[in-house]
């Protein structure tokens, strides 16, 4: 009897004291078969003078799946079309470093929210936004996953509002980010998990909120290693075992007192967290 065992991620904001290549070495030394790629690395790393032919075979040499980059930011209820199409070109760029490097996924950050705009018509924009999108990645078979952001001042809050989006997109190629921090903040339920098609969710970010601070009161510098702070883990991952899902996690902190370690040191730390949390989640 084959075992599965679930694969476990690394998100270079986790590690924002590493650059690109250290990241990788981080994930591969730590045991973390998958790396989420941060848009600031990359552009440094080409800066620098690096090449995608070299980044992908440092990949292969660390045997570390490059899994997505983070992110297309903000890309909803765009006010012109220069902003569409400033967009747009930008999912290009992202597309096609994804496609060269043999990244599966583009995760896609909602904007906050606007003036004189309604829960239906931010759904619909996301929708159009979506679709458009999604033509572009289709080109280089990258995959959208699209991130709702538990702060009161984004446009799509919840689960149960980001898994309509991406149903009425209903293109292969888009799917969903669930962040536990996210959906702690934004008070998704438990509830909205049943109607959730596992096959949809794309990413599973996993963390913690640092216990003794209001919700309300919660920012991403407050993200801790899972299983260390307030958020209901086991709840959460139970929800998301009945559908089905048991394909990765993956760790996305913005902690700057982790930051002052060196990147070994926390990469460990964080592969034991996840591995025991992720177990306890979904066992």
């Amino acid at each position: 009897m084959v075992v599965h065992k679930m694969k476990l991620g690394l998100n270079g904001s986790t590690t924002d004291q590493c650059n690109l290549i250290e990241d990788i070495e981080v994930a591969s030394q730590s045991g973390f078969d998958l790396l989420e790629l941060r848009t600031y690395k990359i552009k440094n790393y080409l800066n620098d003078g690096g090449t995608l032919e070299n980044l992908r075979d440092k990949f292969i040499k660390e045997e570390v799946q490059p899994f997505a980059i983070n992110a297309l930011e903000f890309f909803t209820l765009k006010n012109t079309e220069t902003e569409v199409n400033d967009m747009l070109k930008e999912t290009e760029h992202w597309c096609k470093i994804a496609s060269e490097i043999n990244c599966p996924y583009l995760v896609a950050v909602p904007s906050r929210l606007i003036d004189n705009v309604n829960q239906e018509m931010i759904i619909e924009d996301a929708v159009n936004m979506l679709l458009q999108v999604s033509n572009i990645a289709a080109k280089y078979d990258v995959k959208i996953a699209f991130e709702f952001i538990g702060f009161p001042d984004f446009s799509v809050t919840t689960l149960e509002m980001a898994n309509e989006i991406i149903t009425r997109a209903n293109r292969d190629n888009v799917g969903l980010v669930v962040d536990t921090y996210h959906f702690y903040l934004g008070d998704s339920t438990l509830e909205s998990v049943n109607v959730v098609e596992k096959e949809n969710v794309f990413i599973f970010h996993i963390n913690d909120a640092e216990k003794g601070i209001l919700k309300h009161e919660l920012t991403e510098d407050h993200r801790v290693f899972p299983g260390i702070g307030s958020i209901p883990l086991k709840e959460i991952g139970q929800a998301f075992k009945a559908i089905g899902y048991d394909d990765m996690v993956s760790l996305e902190l913005f902690r700057k007192d982790y930051w002052e370690l060196p990147g070994e040191e926390l990469g460990l730390q964080a592969f034991k967290h996840v591995q025991n949390s992720s177990q306890n989640m979904f066992s």
